[in-house]
């Protein structure tokens, strides 16, 4: 008969409630360290560092009022506790996935770039103004053609000076 009286906890729920505390606790701080070591080099870190705190405050603040013995609030908070602990660990893993994956390496396309086909239409050199693409044929193989022209006249046929045609 190891039942506890009057609505106390069990020793094995207060334990895994605190190894459980205690582990958000280390993973936000972690991440939190993380976000703001990383955030000095790229301000966007700050965001999800402040969304970071502010969920785990708000969390810290609920496990104070539901572990108080003196005004208990309504059993089903625990939900939401259990809700928050969650929210808490996917902003952590939010923050440690933005900072530590490498973004991919610039595209070096001196022209247009076709992201359909991953293919670089190199423009003319001698092109100083506005540069026109007419597609010629939307089917496979496409076919551009991309013409010099004047930027500073005002109907939409412009003087060409020199055209390229890409196939791809």
């Amino acid at each position: 008969m190891d039942e506890p009286l009057f609505g106390e906890q069990k020793k094995q729920t207060q334990v895994s409630q605190i190894i459980v505390g205690v582990l958000v606790m280390v993973f936000t701080l972690f991440s939190i360290a993380v976000g703001v070591y990383f955030g000095i080099k790229n301000p966007r870190h700050f965001v999800l560092v402040g969304t970071l705190v502010v969920t785990f405050l708000s969390l810290a603040l609920l496990v104070r009022w539901w572990r108080d013995k003196e005004d208990r609030i309504h059993p089903k908070f625990k939900y939401l506790i259990a809700f928050l602990v969650v929210v808490t660990i996917l902003v952590g893993v939010c923050i440690n996935t933005y900072v530590w994956v490498k973004p991919p390496p610039p595209l070096v396309c001196n022209g247009f770039y076709i992201t359909n086909n991953k293919t670089c239409l190199a423009t003319p050199s001698e092109c100083n103004g506005c540069l026109l693409v007419n597609i010629i044929s939307a089917v496979p193989p496409i076919d551009y053609l991309i013409t010099c022209g004047d930027c500073s006249s005002s109907s939409s046929n412009a003087t060409s000076s020199a055209a390229t045609s890409g196939s791809q």
